[in-house]
């Protein structure tokens, strides 16, 4: 597998992982609204762990650049 292949699907894993436990989230917070207190808690802590695990992920995602960027040289 190519660096460029490699980093393409390291992005995709990270976002379909962020938008589930959003999505997570979101449904925790509509249990809680709803009056089950304790699985809707369960949910929203588990999606705010997740999501906490996945910053670091995500930001060192975002200031590595694509394989196909890196050796680039500038024209001019």
């Amino acid at each position: 597998m190519t660096g460029k292949e490699d980093f393409s699907r390291r992005v995709w894993r990270t976002a379909l992982l962020a938008v589930g436990l959003l999505a997570s989230l979101t449904f925790g917070a509509i249990v809680l609204a709803g009056g089950d207190w304790i699985p809707g808690a369960i949910i929203v802590v588990a999606g705010l762990i997740g999501l906490a695990r996945q910053i670091p992920i995500i930001a060192r995602l975002c200031s590595e650049a694509a394989p196909s960027s890196r050796h680039r040289t500038p024209t001019g």
